[in-house]
């Protein structure tokens, strides 16, 4: 589902501060999810979402190279368990931006 966050927030339908679940495709904010009653906010960020992973793609030979570079040991001995995480944590995003998407449509 991408990365999930929490923070305390106040929801329209509560009509208080409560606990939500943010998740983020990347480093956008895809969707705001009250704990207490449920109510969803998805947003639309396709075109901010390719945008922004083309920008991580490109970077990312210079990012695994500074770590080499800084723990040569620990980013060797990383990669059997990070390389093939990668494409599953990359597809997990992509659903959940695509899913908000469809969602965001609906709902308007």
């Amino acid at each position: 589902m991408g990365n999930v966050e929490h923070a305390t927030l106040a929801c329209p339908k509560c009509g208080t501060e409560t606990p939500h679940e943010l998740a983020y495709a990347g480093r956008l904010l895809v969707v705001t999810t009250c704990t207490r009653c449920g109510r969803t906010i998805e947003r639309d960020v396709r075109a901010r979402y390719l945008a922004d992973l083309r920008q991580r793609l490109a970077s990312k030979p210079q990012r695994m190279l500074r770590r080499f570079r800084k723990h040569p040991l620990g980013f060797t001995s990383s990669l059997p368990k990070t390389v093939p995480s990668k494409p599953i944590e990359l597809i997990s995003e992509v659903k959940l931006v695509w899913r908000a998407a469809a969602e965001a449509r609906r709902d308007d």
